[in-house]
């Protein structure tokens, strides 16, 4: 019944459209990035996100014992962006040959980004086979609002009509 249950919310959850964020870090002078699109806003008092972050993910020890994060939007032309941050581009250091600045603490900041959370870790909570990592923001910038954002769907990524 559980795998019954596991395969249905898989199902259900491939319907449902997802905004795609690359989140950054640096821990230890090594900067870290993975795609997440388990990604929502939690609270304006205080300022809360919160992403979800797969235990087994070969970055997630990263992520957790990181303070400092970078949440950045994605527009629809940079699925392959997503792709490389998400572990599927063959490439041994993800952030070779893509542009970014480094931001407080030394994390990466992607330039090509349309916009970008500066985030600190609030709590963090076990949820399952996750952890929600919940952060709170210390900066807000958008560079560009003339962008469609990268969505993805039904694995396959798409953006919004109009």
């Amino acid at each position: 019944m559980m795998k019954e249950k596991q395969e249905g919310l898989k199902a259900f959850m491939r319907l449902y459209p997802q905004g795609v964020t690359v989140v950054t870090t640096k821990i230890n002078g090594r900067p870290f990035g993975m795609t997440v699109s388990s990604f929502t806003s939690v609270s304006m008092d205080p300022p809360l996100v919160m992403m979800a972050i797969d235990r087994s993910s070969n970055t997630h020890k990263a992520f957790i014992d990181s303070q400092i994060f970078v949440v950045h939007l994605l527009s629809s032309d940079q699925a392959q962006l997503s792709e490389i941050f998400a572990g599927r581009a063959k490439t041994e250091n993800r952030f070779e040959g893509i542009g970014y600045d480094e931001g407080v603490g030394g994390v990466p900041i992607l330039r090509d980004a349309p916009a970008h959370l500066i985030c600190q870790k609030y709590k963090v909570y076990e949820a399952g086979d996750h952890d929600l990592i919940l952060c709170e923001i210390l900066e807000v910038v958008v560079k560009r609002r003339d962008f469609k954002p990268l969505i993805y769907r039904d694995r396959a990524y798409t953006t919004v009509a109009g």
